[in-house]
């Protein structure tokens, strides 16, 4: 797993909202080791927590397929209020 930091963002992986979780989140707080990521949708607000496992650096696996399920990082928020 990759280094999970506050202020970045995450897009879904399947690009679209789930049915429990926004399309586009920023992460609020995370303790490393962690097993959830406390986040906040970047569109619409509220706050969610999510596993941390559903959070990845890349849309792609280390094969090079797409991933189907999960967050992959975006970009991040520099200033942004935690």
């Amino acid at each position: 797993m990759h280094r999970i930091e506050a202020r970045q963002i995450y897009s879904t992986c399947r690009g679209g909202a789930t049915s429990h979780y926004p399309e586009t989140v920023v992460v609020r707080s995370y303790e490393p080791g962690a097993r959830t990521v406390e986040v906040s949708g970047l569109d619409h607000g509220g706050r969610y927590t999510i596993p941390a496992s559903y959070f990845h650096a890349t849309a792609t696996t280390t094969a090079g397929k797409p991933r189907l399920t999960g967050y992959y990082m975006t970009g991040t928020l520099d200033g942004w209020p935690v």
